[in-house]
């Protein structure tokens, strides 16, 4: 058991993935893509809106670094309940919230389960277009 706590004490980054269900396995692939000096961590919210994955955030941004990242991987649900403002407000929270480490912001996934054409995607390719340039701006 030491030997594991040592081995977490020298991981000279974190990053920490927290999001919807969207977010399931991020960790992992993550993880297998970086080298020891990482540690990676996962947090989904299944189900979540963006406001409690902001919530989630903002107190894991305290506890890091510099050196550190969190990736913020939500707010599906938002869009899908016609929330997409909300869903932007939240998130660009989320980013000035982090002084102290850096924040990489996705965008929403389409819905695969509807066809490309569908309203809901149509929603999800406009707030994407207005994130980005939310987010470049900050």
């Amino acid at each position: 058991m030491n030997q594991k706590r040592e081995a977490m004490k020298k991981k000279q980054h974190k990053v920490i993935i927290i999001g919807d269900s969207h977010a399931r396995r991020g960790a992992a692939e993550v993880k297998h893509l970086l080298n020891n000096n990482f540690e990676v961590q996962g947090m989904v919210k299944s189900g979540s809106g963006m406001e409690l994955i902001k919530e989630t955030t903002r107190a894991e941004i305290n506890k890091l670094s510099r050196k550190d990242v969190v990736v913020v991987w939500g707010g599906s649900n938002d869009i899908a309940r016609n929330n997409s403002k909300k869903r932007i407000k939240n998130m660009l929270e989320c980013v000035m919230n982090a002084n102290n480490t850096n924040v990489i912001v996705m965008s929403a996934p389409p819905r695969y389960d509807l066809i490309r054409e569908s309203c809901v995607n149509r929603e999800v390719d406009s707030f994407n277009k207005k994130l980005g340039k939310k987010v470049e701006k900050v």
